[in-house]
């Protein structure tokens, strides 16, 4: 019996020894070969943070219910020193009109009311103006629509994290964002 257990332990101690030095060899493989996929160092962003993404809700938007994301908005822009100020016309029932920092903006007409791509057209007039703002604040950053209906999402990128993200993405389509 106490020679079984030495071949046992002889055993674990080399698969140990084994195992380290495999360690070794991989650790110094990975530290002298440069890293030759550009899609694995942009892969390490994290595009579903949520310090990027943040959950709209197209049916909470076009209803006029902006509290429901209009503050994770505002702390995202908070680092870029700006906040939006969103107000609805008197008549916003009737007008479909809002205003975003003093801009005004058609969220959506009666036709598309009327034949259902409100859903669409709402998220994407607000963000092109929200876009706007950013842009003529010489903001680096704008909101790309990711998704759709109650699962409408926005993510807040810079142009080659777009790039990135689309790239990265390029064989799921549901998953790249698309320009308000």
């Amino acid at each position: 019996m106490k020679h079984i257990l030495k071949i046992l332990l002889a055993l674990m101690i080399v698969s140990c020894s084994q195992k380290t030095n495999q360690n070794r060899l991989s650790n110094n493989t990975n530290q002298t070969e440069p890293e030759t996929n550009s899609v694995s160092t942009e892969s390490k962003f994290d595009f579903y943070s949520d310090s990027v993404l943040t959950h709209i809700d197209a049916e909470e938007l076009c209803e006029f219910s902006f509290d429901f994301f209009l503050p994770q908005l505002n702390q995202k822009l908070a680092e870029k020193d700006l906040k939006l100020d969103v107000q609805t016309a008197a008549d916003y029932e009737n007008s479909f009109e809002i205003e975003i920092n003093g801009k005004k903006v058609k969220l959506y007409s009666n036709e598309e009311l009327s034949n259902g791509n409100f859903w669409e057209s709402g998220p994407r007039n607000f963000f092109k103006v929200v876009n706007d703002i950013l842009n003529d604040k010489n903001i680096d950053k704008k909101f790309y629509l990711l998704y759709g209906g109650n699962d409408l999402h926005v993510v807040f990128l810079t142009e080659k994290q777009f790039e990135s993200m689309t790239k990265i993405n390029k064989d799921d389509k549901n998953e790249i964002p698309y320009i308000p």
